[in-house]
């Protein structure tokens, strides 16, 4: 699916919204910058434009974020402008209208990421992909569709973790005297706050990219399931835990998981399935199709405890 205009336009206008924050902010400072302030504004473009990244290769959740944080943030931009103004008495300052500009900016993005073309491009982009398709069966890249929510989610959440933290450390600065040095709390706070979120951040990335490969590929055949003879399979079920709900026209099976359970082993085997409905709908039909008559059971509701993933 071709990426929207809509979506090209909107990332382009978040893309000169932050430079012109930066340009406000210069206008308005009245002292020298010092190594901490240029580190901090360093800092946070990195995370702004780490989000727009996230932003341009189509990543539903951090669209998402970004479309409710623009609607919250900057008609409350606006409204502080129009108050600041009224308190001058009518008088309008060059950083004022650089902030309103900007959030309108801001306002217009927003609504062009809420288009409904866009959010079907966005969709697309994660949706299930099969790869090494078998002659007479379907293979499901379990580990590709894993790695591209759960890296989408766990940048979203670590921009969220980036944003209290340096929250945190404005309120410890605020509530100390200027020209407290470079010793103060809060600079010895923000730049732990800064080495901590870079090792929560690789830490993650790992644990992520670990789980993912052991999901591997799917693979549904007339002869086989994965590495399973059919013969070899006493039952093939399709577990959920929670409340399955229809969102958008499609059932979501929370905590989706493919139980096997074989004739020769006492056991069974549990298969982690990534959280997409697409994916899930995908693998139904292939073990409605493929799988002898009797085997498959479908969607079951679950309430056990935690088993291991096989």
């Amino acid at each position: 699916m071709q990426r929207p205009l809509a979506h090209k336009s909107a990332v382009g206008l978040l893309a000169v919204l932050w430079p012109g924050l930066i340009g406000g902010v210069v206008l308005v400072w009245r002292n020298d910058a010092a190594p901490f302030e240029i580190f901090a504004g360093v800092f946070w473009s990195s995370v702004w434009y780490f989000w727009l990244a996230r932003i341009w290769l189509g990543g539903p959740m951090a669209i998402g974020l970004m479309r409710k944080a623009l609607f919250a943030i900057c008609p409350i931009m606006i409204a502080a402008t129009a108050v600041a103004i009224g308190i001058t008495d009518g008088e309008v300052y060059p950083s004022q209208m650089i902030g309103v500009a900007a959030a309108l900016c801001g306002i217009a993005g927003g609504v062009l990421l809420r288009r409904e073309d866009v959010k079907r491009w966005s969709l697309s982009t994660v949706a299930a992909r099969t790869v090494r398709q078998p002659p007479d069966g379907t293979a499901f890249d379990l580990r590709a569709v894993a790695l591209r929510q759960n890296r989408g989610m766990f940048g979203c959440l670590m921009i969220v973790v980036t944003v209290l933290m340096l929250l945190v450390v404005g309120v410890i600065g605020a509530m100390l005297p200027e020209g407290r040095g470079m010793n103060a709390p809060d600079y010895i706070a923000f730049m732990v706050g800064v080495v901590l979120v870079v090792i929560v951040g690789i830490t993650g990335y790992i644990r992520i990219n670990l789980q993912a490969a052991a999901m591997g590929v799917l693979t549904v055949t007339e002869r086989h399931l994965n590495e399973h003879p059919w013969p070899r399979l006493r039952s093939v079920t399709l577990s959920y835990k929670g409340e399955a709900a229809v969102v958008d026209g499609v059932r979501r099976y929370p905590s989706a998981r493919l139980d096997l359970s074989l004739y020769d082993q006492p056991d069974e085997h549990h298969l982690r399935l990534p959280d997409d409905a697409t994916l899930h709908g995908s693998i139904a039909a292939a073990l409605s199709t493929h799988s002898p008559e009797g085997v498959f059971v479908g969607w079951v509701p679950r309430t056990d405890a935690t088993h291991p993933v096989r």
